[in-house]
């Protein structure tokens, strides 16, 4: 099953909103990467959830956003579109890395589809994979609290579009969301607390 044309245009969303938070700095436009992420992996999800079930994943996925951005409002510590096209090494570094991960992943797609996850559409399934490993690289390359978080956000993602394509626990879902929620209080606990570190 390859999947409908247009499911790969919330797939491409999706993966083009986790490679600039793996890419960027800049945290106005990562809370916007982040929510946009969350809405792509939402009608994906339309397509092996419950309307409502889905929407649910979308609310918590704003909730969780919206709580780690007014985290950084409150301590003033939230950073412009300024500079957007200016990119250092670090940050070029991390680019390329997702883009081989990515496009490694298009390469080895088809065979992992037919021989492990046949009933999951290709858009999905490429979807699932690409915010795995983009999440786990955010999470492992970056040391700051917020875009740690979102990296551990993204992976989630990723496990919860993938498993949602094999089966349906409501327990299971219910646990994602309690993960979710508590992700963004943690990293919200992490983020306040880092900035009121003294700066050197």
């Amino acid at each position: 099953m390859t999947g409908s044309l247009w499911m790969y245009i919330p797939a491409c969303v999706a993966i083009l909103a986790a490679s600039i938070n793996l890419t960027r700095r800049l945290w106005v436009v990562n809370a916007a990467a982040l929510a946009f992420q969350y809405l792509a992996v939402f009608v994906l999800l339309l397509t092996v959830r419950p309307p409502g079930l889905a929407l649910v994943k979308l609310l918590v996925g704003w909730m969780v956003t919206l709580a780690l951005f007014l985290s950084l409002i409150t301590d003033g510590e939230v950073r412009s579109f300024k500079g957007f096209f200016k990119y250092s090494a670090g940050e070029v570094f991390r680019l390329l890395a997702g883009l081989f991960a990515v496009f490694f992943l298009v390469a080895f797609l088809p065979d992992l589809q037919m021989s492990v996850f046949r009933q999951t559409s290709q858009p999905l399934l490429l979807t699932a994979f690409s915010l795995l490993v983009l999440g786990l690289f955010q999470a492992s390359m970056i040391s700051e609290p917020f875009y740690v978080v979102i990296g551990l956000l993204t992976f989630l993602s990723g496990v919860e579009l993938l498993y949602a394509s094999l089966e349906l626990s409501i327990l299971l879902e219910a646990l994602f969301v309690g993960v979710n929620l508590g992700l963004a209080l943690v990293g919200a606990f992490f983020v306040i607390k880092d900035a009121e570190l003294p700066k050197a």
